[in-house]
């Protein structure tokens, strides 16, 4: 370069700092390549997120990858190696884990909700609210939205309503563009609010109007395939669901039980990125590459069923499985709190189903001061099966491996 005058540039040999791995990028995040490059385990209860300076002390942080931090697990798919006679990890000491997730744009949601779906009290949401959940997922389709409002209206009387985080979702009957806008002002009013934090896409099958309940539910009695609307199409829901950021009714826009091509194909179009995709995630369904991908394209993955169904559509066995029973009793944890911690250290905000003030206590308090060892992560990763509680006849999940990159997941992440 000197030989023909040129001045070297300053940056020669430096990576840029808006890279995800740059050392001062706002986006800190471990995974198991920089654990091996670092050619050491991570000191326990080490971490590297982003903060955002809450005057509470609350931290945001930035979607994860959908991966464990810490170096890889041991044998495959992350199983313990048989026979190894390694001395167990030292407990972890105790840590401030992040309380937040910053969305694409540019909210801050609490990493922890309150699933709505199935409440009958006003009070289970004054509980709620007292223990300090400060994200409530809704949804028209749940029915109760009038008893959520019930419940939040003196907290939001007190002049309290930035405080909350409250999603909600329009159903796959109101997919019309006409009909998006009617049904986020119903939820409006509803839930006594002027305005949503975050509107979803409740599933990417648009029904006709008068299609009526949920085909393939328990004690439903209609039509097992329900009426396709074939008039309408995501792109034009979604430049609807747009239209109501630019009208100030919602202040995020995302989608939910959404696949990666549907998603990339969305993304393709739209004017407004979505900043969510709610889909069913937990030790039996991690969907690696659906998390991994859509993280480095900027949405972030929201769980729903963390801890799967009540039994309404499977039998839940997800809290009795031997790989959630030791960890339970080696960490000193519930089997909740352990399924709970294993999305929650991976970056993925969780929602699970509460009502009773014991639980609501159980998903929340003390998650926050704690870790899963790598060790533990591991044995969790090898309960992965594929296994969805919600499930429908009608619905075709697709292939795991569409969409991203070609390579197969288990390459991926």
């Amino acid at each position: 370069m000197a030989q023909d005058g040129s001045i070297e540039v300053t940056w020669k040999g430096q990576a840029f700092s808006y890279l995800v791995h740059h050392p001062n990028s706002f986006l800190k995040t471990e995974n198991y390549g920089s654990a091996r490059a670092s050619g050491s385990h991570a000191a326990p209860g080490h971490h590297t997120y982003a903060a955002s300076g809450h005057m509470d002390g609350e931290s945001d942080f930035q979607a994860g990858t959908g991966t464990w931090n810490g170096p890889a697990p041991t044998g495959a798919r992350g199983m313990r190696q048989k026979g190894a006679t390694e001395a167990p990890e030292a407990a972890a000491p105790i840590v401030k884990e992040p309380q937040h997730v910053r969305l694409s744009s540019g909210a801050s949601m609490p990493i922890i909700g309150l699933g709505t779906a199935g409440i009958k009290s006003p009070e289970a949401v004054k509980t709620a609210l007292q223990i300090g959940y400060r994200h409530l997922d809704c949804a028209q389709f749940y029915g109760n939205e009038e008893v959520v409002g019930q419940g939040i209206a003196d907290f939001v009387a007190e002049g309290k309503r930035q405080e909350l985080f409250v999603v909600s979702k329009v159903w796959n009957t109101h997919h019309r563009p006409s009909d998006v806008r009617a049904a986020c002002e119903k939820s409006l009013k509803d839930l006594g609010l002027t305005y949503l934090d975050l509107y979803l896409i409740h599933w990417p099958e648009a029904w006709t109007p008068e299609t009526q309940g949920l085909p393939g539910s328990p004690g439903y009695t209609g039509p097992a395939d329900p009426a396709t609307d074939n008039t309408v199409t995501i792109e034009q829901t979604w430049s609807a669901m747009e239209s109501l950021v630019e009208a100030g009714l919602v202040k995020s826009i995302g989608v939910s039980n959404f696949s990666l091509v549907q998603v990339e194909a969305l993304m393709a179009s739209c004017k407004i990125k979505p900043a969510i995709n709610q889909i069913e995630l937990h030790p039996m369904l991690a969907q690696r590459k659906l998390v991994g991908v859509l993280f480095r394209k900027g949405v972030h993955c929201v769980a729903y069923s963390p801890l799967g169904s009540p039994g309404t559509f499977k039998a839940n066995d997800l809290r009795e499985q031997p790989a959630v029973l030791t960890v339970a009793k080696e960490s000193g944890k519930t089997p909740a709190q352990v399924i709970l911690k294993w999305n929650l250290q991976r970056g993925i905000a969780v929602i699970p189903k509460a009502s009773s003030e014991a639980h609501l206590r159980e998903n929340l308090e003390g998650c926050f001061v704690w870790r899963l060892s790598n060790d533990h992560k591991a044995l969790l990763d090898t309960m992965d099966c594929n296994k969805r509680f919600i499930d429908f006849p009608w619905k075709n999940w697709g292939s795991a491996e569409e969409g991203g990159v070609t390579k197969p997941s288990t390459v991926v992440l």
